[in-house]
């Protein structure tokens, strides 16, 4: 046996197919932070929309663990970490290689130096801890919650190895107990800090939503859609309530945006699917990437925010098809293709 492959626990759980209402669910989280970063009037809670992103990718990542367990018996770290990284570093990658090259002219408030480091820990997936160690990001801000989620990936596989030895209602009772500390460890944090947003971009501390979308995935239940539209207002609510100005939002702000998610990955709205939906989130990734840089040269130009949201989100959107077109399939998709015609010999 490979020291990269674990023998599971048998599981009860059924892994389904693939839910066209989650493609949705992240299309319009894209937006929703597009429309943040645009700084659009009365949606002060707006930055809440990562954590939709995180409770969805804890979702399907341990989605994605479950079913190679069901199917296989084990679990394959090494294949798990070369598919993240083949899925998502070339285009970051390349984003950061554009940005090093412009950010002197265009970014100016900063030295080059300070875009250089930044893009360096960008590139590693370390620059949400440059941050806390004391190093203010100049311009890729946005890069912190990708260093989050790769860290995750980093060390969830390993943890769900030990899990899944166990029988699936201890695993369920164990994710969600992670769950509970790390929303008290931030709630903490946040009352007990000297920064009461330093916590914001660590990992220790912004996981939790990544550990209940993991939760969710092993509880796999379904409930009527009616009542995801609770989950929609929740979410409404905390945009439009919550601001980076208030403590209230870093004690629990965050703890309602990813229940309202929650929510509506357990009802599966139908108005979230439709090709409309998928090719959106499919292109998600790469205009988280690139919508940022693009807003901030916009807004050196002083204009109002909803022409910086029209021209970064379109310039962006642009770029992230570009990304997957002519560089991000030459890389993932066509591994995928390959993985699984040898799959089929």
């Amino acid at each position: 046996m490979s020291s990269n492959h674990f023998p599971l626990a048998p599981v009860t759980t059924r892994v389904t197919d693939h839910m066209p209402s989650l493609d949705g669910l992240r299309a319009l989280s894209a937006l929703l932070i597009v429309l943040y970063h645009a700084k659009m009037p009365y949606f002060s809670g707006g930055y809440l929309a990562v954590d939709i992103f995180f409770v969805l990718s804890g979702f399907l990542i341990t989605r994605l663990l479950l079913g190679e367990s069901v199917r296989t018996g084990r679990i394959d770290y090494r294949a798990f970490m070369v598919r993240r990284i083949r899925r998502l570093l070339p285009a970051l990658w390349m984003m950061l290689l554009v940005y090093v090259l412009v950010s002197g002219f265009l970014f100016t408030y900063s030295p080059w130096r300070h875009h250089l480091r930044d893009a360096l820990w960008s590139a590693i997936y370390g620059v949400n801890y440059a941050t806390v160690w004391g190093d203010k990001v100049a311009t890729l801000g946005h890069m912190w919650s990708l260093a989050v989620e790769m860290q995750f990936y980093l060390v969830w596989p390993l943890l769900f190895m030990g899990l899944r030895t166990l029988p699936l209602a201890m695993q369920q009772l164990a994710v969600l107990l992670l769950y509970i500390s790390a929303t008290l460890w931030r709630a903490w944090l946040a009352d007990y800090s000297d920064d009461i947003w330093g916590f914001y971009v660590r990992t220790d501390a912004h996981c939790s939503g990544l550990l209940l979308g993991a939760f969710l995935a092993l509880w796999e239940r379904r409930i009527p859609e009616v009542i995801g539209w609770l989950g929609v207002l929740l979410l409404a609510f905390a945009m439009t309530f919550f601001s980076t100005q208030w403590l209230p939002a870093a004690q629990y702000g965050f703890t309602l945006a990813e229940l309202g998610a929650a929510l509506i990955i357990l009802s599966q709205p139908r108005w979230l699917s439709g090709a409309a939906w998928t090719w959106l989130a499919g292109m998600s990734y790469g205009l988280y990437l690139w919508h940022y840089p693009v807003m901030e040269a916009l807004r050196g130009l002083g204009l109002s925010w909803w022409f910086v949201a029209l021209i970064g989100g379109s310039v962006g959107l642009l770029c992230a098809i570009a990304s997957q077109h002519w560089l991000e399939q030459r890389f993932y998709s066509s591994r995928r293709r390959s993985a699984s015609a040898s799959a089929r010999d």
